[in-house]
């Protein structure tokens, strides 16, 4: 009878603790930006925008989202899980930035990275996307300098 009774209550905590569990990253960034304005770019000053951080509450096939706020820049990645880790990069700019910023080389919206290598580092460029096989200058904005651990 007492097992009757203490059996849900057991079942419903199992239930909760492992959704604890879930809410726990699958992996961890660290990051690392160092940038310029782009008028520090256009008149050759020097005026860093380094920024570092760690964010550590990423999950695998849903964005994990970085927030450059010195540099006004949004990074978004998707880690995507399957034999080998594979990261896709999108970086957005704030209301500071022009109109569809930014790219990284060759004017691409997006990047992509193989996670074996114990670092990916991305040039960001403000400017406009490459259309077809045009040849694309954009004004470098900066090195994104990503590192991920605990992968499972």
């Amino acid at each position: 009878m007492l097992l009757r009774r203490i059996l849900p209550v057991m079942i419903v905590a199992t239930g909760l603790l492992r959704s604890v569990d879930a809410f726990a990253g699958d992996y961890t960034v660290s990051y690392a930006f160092d940038g310029t304005t782009t008028e520090g770019v256009a008149t050759g000053a020097a005026n860093p925008l380094n920024e570092v951080g760690t964010a550590k509450e990423c999950q695998y096939d849903s964005p994990c989202t970085i927030e450059l706020t010195k540099s006004d820049l949004t990074i978004s990645l998707n880690v995507q899980r399957s034999g080998r880790h594979k990261v896709v990069v999108f970086a957005d700019g704030g209301r500071s930035r022009s109109i569809g910023c930014c790219y990284f080389s060759g004017g691409e919206q997006r990047a992509e990275g193989d996670l074996t290598q114990p670092m990916l580092w991305l040039r960001i460029y403000d400017g406009h996307a490459r259309k077809r096989n045009e040849v694309v200058q954009n004004i470098h904005l900066g090195l994104l300098y990503l590192q991920f651990s605990n992968l499972r």
